[in-house]
């Protein structure tokens, strides 16, 4: 049996051969060698052709990813900024309810609290937020319930407003706070000398005079309760203006509106005249608050 392998190797253009021995026991060691080398080539050969197939769904999977960041990332700045809208929304309504002397609401009224458990635990250290991503997704979550339960909060304190404001509205559209009609004022309200006796006696209203037929406008939103004759006072007209405040006209020349008939702050309800016991063409307007009579300047602004 022979021990050991020799092989000749003539190299080109040379005049001696070389010689390699190889002993019969490492045969076995090369051929396992050149097996073992065949087979990881072609393990690596498939792992590249399996990463190679693979490669556009990880290259579609990557650009899906960066898309779902992006997105969290815009989501979370339209978070960003809808929760600084609705904090200067709070600020607002709060300035809102002091300007309108309501009861201001405590400083831990607002859903944008701090404390709690950690993020990434509940429970007896259950780990519920495996990446920086998920962690983030949770915290919009909370800021999301978190706006959601303050929004509606701002909205019950937005209704009480409007209905503070609306009531409000109203007691300003039946304030008598326009002149209702333009002239010159004669007779003050209070203490003055009769023009007709010489003797000092109370005007309860104050009396202003213009032209025969001047228009007389509503100085407030009003219902008519009278229109008629009402002795001294001539031609005279009654609007109750509700919250306990009527004005009243008299020594009109004619009348533009009826009894029952609703009017609007500025609309003409009459003409300026002489009716009744006057001197001259004028107007003799009241304001009573509650059946006394007041001054009606208080209540003028223009």
């Amino acid at each position: 049996m022979f021990k050991k392998f020799t092989i000749l190797l003539i190299p080109e253009g040379a005049h001696h051969v070389q010689r390699l021995t190889i002993p019969r026991l490492v045969l076995p060691a090369l051929a396992l060698l050149l097996v073992a080398s065949i087979s990881l080539a072609g393990f690596w050969l498939y792992q590249y052709q399996t990463i190679c197939d693979e490669l556009p769904n990880l290259q579609a999977l990557q650009r899906q990813t960066e898309r779902q960041e992006a997105q969290v990332e815009a989501f979370g700045r339209e978070l960003g900024e809808f929760k600084e809208q609705m904090l200067s929304l709070k600020k607002f309504n709060n300035r809102l309810r002091v300007m309108a002397n309501l009861e201001k609401p405590a400083s831990d009224d607002g859903a944008f609290g701090v404390g709690g458990p950690e993020a990434d635990k509940v429970g007896l250290g259950l780990s519920v937020a495996g990446s920086v991503r998920e962690r983030q997704l949770q915290s919009m979550r909370r800021d999301l319930d978190q706006m959601v339960t303050e929004s509606e909060l701002q909205r019950e304190l937005q209704q009480e407003l409007a209905n503070f404001l609306q009531e409000r509205r109203s007691i300003l559209a039946s304030t008598p706070a326009i002149w209702p009609v333009r002239g010159w004022v004669t007779s003050g309200f209070g203490y003055r000398v009769s023009p007709f006796t010489g003797k000092r006696t109370f005007h309860a209203g104050i009396d202003i005079s213009s032209r025969m037929g001047t228009r007389i406008v509503a100085p407030a939103d009003g219902v008519v309760t009278f229109r008629g004759r009402q002795g001294g006072f001539g031609k005279m007209l009654a609007i109750n203006h509700g919250h306990g405040i009527v004005t009243r006209y008299g020594h009109l020349r004619d009348y533009k509106v009826n009894v029952g008939q609703k009017v609007k702050r500025g609309q003409v309800i009459g003409q300026m005249g002489n009716s009744g016991r006057s001197t001259g063409p004028h107007l003799h307007y009241e304001v009573l608050l509650s059946g006394v009579p007041t001054n009606p300047r208080y209540y003028i602004l223009d």
